[in-house]
């Protein structure tokens, strides 16, 4: 179903885009797919994704996409126009859709896999309730994501050996060299959230979705290495 298209009339707009002078009173029209802008000297109809980055202060929007830009200036209606702009050109996608093993049954002991999972689940969770971007990139912290990991895995070696302590290291070093990959994508992930954090305004939607993808690839990346982590729980082998 298509989403709600957004109206808000304006007092004035300033720009360009392409050859176009964007100038005078109008109109701003966001549907599912487009941003439009109606002013006297024409239109221009954007695809979100085309954005690279947007900006909101009191009664003003700002778009950019490479060399052309916008501010869009109105007394009433923007903030929620922001809201939505922001929702269509920075979507969070499905982190868990292509999980193969975690929450299956082919996943191993679902006590270890419990322990494994909690920190993912939780901080997807923390990432979907932000209210702003900001604010779920905040939420999802990798340095903490790697501790957590980091000791639920100590925690999966301890039950599988709870007395003997030379076995329970050796499967602590394999679990540790079994999940390098999802470990990578996490510093992967720390670097994005700097770059977006750093970001200038006409780029920040651009280093979002760097970010985003990085997000996507910690949890692809969950998936695989927990199907390594599986095979070397005793009972198996």
């Amino acid at each position: 179903m298509p989403e709600a298209e957004v109206e808000v009339p304006f007092a004035t707009a300033v720009g360009r885009w392409g050859p176009m002078a964007i100038t005078g009173p109008g109109q701003l029209r966001l549907t599912s797919e487009t941003l439009t802008i109606d002013a006297p000297g024409g239109s221009v109809r954007v695809r979100y994704a085309d954005l690279d980055g947007g900006g909101w202060r009191t009664g003003a929007i700002s778009i950019h996409a490479g060399a052309d830009s916008a501010t869009i200036e109105a007394a009433r209606g923007l903030q929620d126009a922001w809201v939505t702009l922001v929702a269509r050109a920075c979507p969070l996608p499905e982190l868990a859709r292509g999980h193969r093993l975690l929450g299956s049954r082919r996943g191993g002991p679902a006590d270890a896999q419990g322990r494994f999972m909690a920190p993912l689940v939780q901080a997807r969770r923390r990432l979907e309730e932000g209210a702003d971007l900001d604010a779920r990139v905040a939420a999802l912290d990798a340095r903490a994501l790697r501790e957590r990991i980091d000791l639920a895995l100590q925690a999966i070696a301890k039950e599988a050996y709870p007395v003997s302590l030379p076995d329970r290291r050796a499967l602590e070093a394999e679990l540790e060299e079994t999940m390098t990959a999802f470990f990578a994508s996490l510093e992967a992930l720390e670097t994005t959230a700097r770059v977006f954090r750093g970001a200038a305004e006409p780029v920040r939607f651009s280093a979002w979705r760097d970010w985003v993808t990085a997000v996507a690839s910690v949890f692809a990346e969950a998936d695989r290495g927990w199907s390594g982590v599986a095979r070397l729980l005793p009972g198996s082998r």
